[in-house]
């Protein structure tokens, strides 16, 4: 049996599921269970959609940085309608909140719910057109001001000179000034370089053809069915070797709290042989979507997770910082190497 020891797991939230957890607080609770199981937990934002109101995902995804230790935590952001400045400086924060393990899951607009979005925020400046080819175009510009605002700092700017009075070093700051199709930023940021110096930013595509657009992310999620995803993955990991991708996998219609452990390893097994059969295309890793986390969150957690262990997928944490343990490579600040 071919092992999958560098195959990371994710699990899938959005930002109402923060009151799954609290009814399990403490040091046992279910937020600890799942940070020490899982290797990500991805958190989608639902901007303009019925159920969104209440939390974003950024806070939420602060609210579970500040009381975990291990996962690494993805905080979704609708780039296409919220200020890139304004995404830049949240994520930044998150990183320090998380001491390097956060990053940006930039979730883009397209049809039904770019029309939504337009109607549930009136008219505003710079939203860009709803047809797919203007969205993905500021898809793109919104990723590439986000990275040169985290780099608008060098890693040393912050000097606290009590002598001279100065918190910052003027000379360590840059300016962005970027101009796009839709905005303008002039930068710099108002938040220091984060400690990943750039955090991970993750998109979700349906086939390998929307991957162009998304070609500036670091981790990609592949949402496409079960059958078609081998052919997906080799086509956009042939397409972008250094990208890292994840393959989503629902979780089911069924009772999660119904099944037994036998169930349970079955379904493990299942899931094994198909990133077995995966991970010669390039896979580095599995998106789980509980399809009702409230009801399915828990027993996935203290009985999926295990079995896909002892199934032989996972990996030790090792490294300190998110970036470090999709080995990826550090990330240098452009404007330094510029000058």
């Amino acid at each position: 049996m071919t092992l999958t020891k560098g195959i990371h797991i994710g699990i899938g939230l959005d930002a109402g599921s923060r009151n799954i957890f609290h009814t399990e607080t403490g040091s046992g609770g279910l937020l600890q269970r799942l940070d020490a199981a899982a290797d990500l937990i991805i958190i989608e934002d639902r901007f303009a959609r019925p159920d969104g109101d209440g939390l974003d995902a950024v806070l939420f995804a602060n609210w579970l940085g500040a009381k975990s230790q291990n996962a690494g935590i993805l905080a979704g952001a609708p780039v296409n309608v919220l200020e890139p400045f304004h995404i830049s400086t949240a994520i930044a924060t998150l990183d320090y909140v998380t001491e390097g393990r956060s990053g940006l899951l930039a979730q883009s607009l397209a049809g039904d719910h770019a029309a939504s979005a337009r109607r549930f925020t009136g008219p505003l400046n710079g939203y860009p057109a709803d047809d797919r080819q203007a969205l993905d175009t500021d898809f793109g510009e919104a990723i590439d001001v986000i990275r040169r605002l985290w780099d608008s700092w060098e890693d040393d700017a912050v000097i606290r000179d009590v002598e001279s009075q100065r918190f910052v070093g003027g000379a360590k700051l840059r300016y962005v000034d970027f101009k796009g199709n839709n905005f303008s930023v002039l930068g710099p940021s108002i938040t220091p370089r984060p400690p990943q110096g750039q955090p991970i930013i993750a998109a979700t595509i349906s086939k390998a053809g929307d991957l162009a657009a998304k070609a500036n992310v670091d981790l990609v999620f592949l949402r496409a069915g079960i059958d078609e995803l081998s052919s997906v993955l080799k086509t956009a990991s042939a397409a972008q070797p250094d990208l890292r991708f994840f393959a989503d996998i629902d979780l089911g219609s069924a009772s999660a709290e119904e099944r037994t452990d036998g169930q349970w390893q079955d379904e493990a097994e299942r899931i094994a042989a198909r990133v077995r059969e995966w991970t010669a295309s390039g896979l580095a890793g599995i998106r789980l979507l509980p399809r009702q986390p409230d009801r399915d969150l828990r027993p996935v957690v203290d009985h999926l997770l295990p079995a896909l262990r002892t199934a032989g997928i996972g990996r030790p944490q090792e490294a300190s910082t998110l970036r470090e343990r999709l080995a990826l490579p550090v990330a240098t600040n452009r404007y330094v190497n510029a000058a």
